[in-house]
């Protein structure tokens, strides 16, 4: 699925005050945790595995300073195995 970076930009400058925290939630098979973990080792984050323990869903909310810092965590969370973003 490809997306039109520049449009997602600006609505996101539309919708945001920069500097601000912004949430980020994904969903991944468990076994990518650590995949996730690697490309995001100085981030703060939550977890909660579903019922089954085969997937886990992730929680974060850095404090980014533009749309282009937000479009940067997609981009380096994207090549994760099965992530989905929210």
């Amino acid at each position: 699925m490809t997306f039109d970076r520049d449009k997602f930009m600006e609505t996101l400058d539309e919708h945001h005050e920069w500097p601000c925290p912004f949430i980020f939630k994904f969903i991944m098979p468990t076994e990518s945790l650590p995949v996730f973990e690697e490309r995001f080792p100085e981030t703060e984050y939550s977890l909660k595995e579903s019922k089954s323990g085969k997937y886990t869903s992730v929680t974060m909310e850095p404090h980014v300073c533009s749309a282009e810092e937000v479009v940067k965590v997609y981009e380096k969370a994207a090549d994760i195995p099965g992530i989905m973003s929210l």
